[in-house]
């Protein structure tokens, strides 16, 4: 991260420090209680982790305006509450929302990967929204239509997204550049 949106979101990463450890307490006394609330939690803290890496990203590489971030921010607190909603009600629909965020976060980081390693050039906002959704879209047709063939997919692009994560770094690693992604 840029020293300058470290010292602007010094605050910030305090307060998600803070909420990180009350919740690892939270999750570990919930291990040894109850294992479905562990499963919740973890899938909640990862709803809100893909969320807020994708809007830090974007924010880094000067990828949005200020208006465009506040309505990103609008729309993952309205997410954000859903899942939360989602946790004491409906744990599938929980977990459908836990596998969207996934889909559409690895396509995210895979445009991320790809445009910042081999091209060496800063996001764009319209490429990385087209991204997110292309991770998006067909995560809702194959939630609607096998749900189980869902997480065996996502499962794979995950393993695609970490063999193309994989080959990046070994050609930045011996190309011109010697820089960690």
């Amino acid at each position: 991260m840029r020293p300058d949106l470290i010292v602007k979101n010094r605050k910030l990463n305090r307060l998600l420090g803070v909420a990180g450890v009350i919740l690892s307490c939270v999750m570990f006394f919930l291990a040894f209680w109850n294992i479905g609330w562990l499963y919740r939690l973890v899938g909640l803290c990862a709803i809100i982790y893909y969320l807020v890496d994708i809007e830090q990203g974007l924010e880094e590489s000067h990828a949005i305006k200020k208006l465009a971030q506040i309505i990103l921010i609008v729309i993952e607190i309205l997410y954000i509450g859903l899942s939360i909603v989602c946790l004491f009600v409906n744990v599938d629909v929980l977990l459908r929302l836990f596998g969207l965020t996934g889909a559409g976060y690895l396509g995210f980081k895979s445009y991320q990967l790809v445009r910042g390693g081999i091209f060496d050039k800063k996001l764009k906002l319209a490429d990385s929204l087209v991204a997110i959704f292309l991770g998006f879209f067909p995560a809702i047709l194959l939630i609607i239509y096998a749900f189980w063939y869902f997480w065996l997919i996502l499962l794979a692009f995950t393993l695609l997204y970490n063999l193309v994560h994989l080959i990046v770094r070994i050609k930045i690693e011996r190309g011109p550049t010697n820089r960690e992604l």
